[in-house]
């Protein structure tokens, strides 16, 4: 479902195709994605390279 904030939104789309998402410990900008570090910007860059995401319009 998605949410407000696209942030939760590439959570809940990533662990919807069965991929691992977790924090990496005390810091809660870093996040492991099947064992792979990752901060929030790259969890929504990859939900939105694996089209499970539409990023935002840009004006020509």
């Amino acid at each position: 479902m998605p949410t407000d904030n696209p942030f939760h939104e590439a959570i809940e789309t990533l662990r919807a195709t069965g991929r691992h998402v977790e924090l990496t410990g005390d810091d809660l900008g870093l996040w492991l994605v099947d064992d792979v570090e990752m901060t929030d910007g790259d969890l929504i860059a990859l939900a939105l390279r694996l089209g499970l995401m539409t990023g935002p319009e840009r004006l020509q």
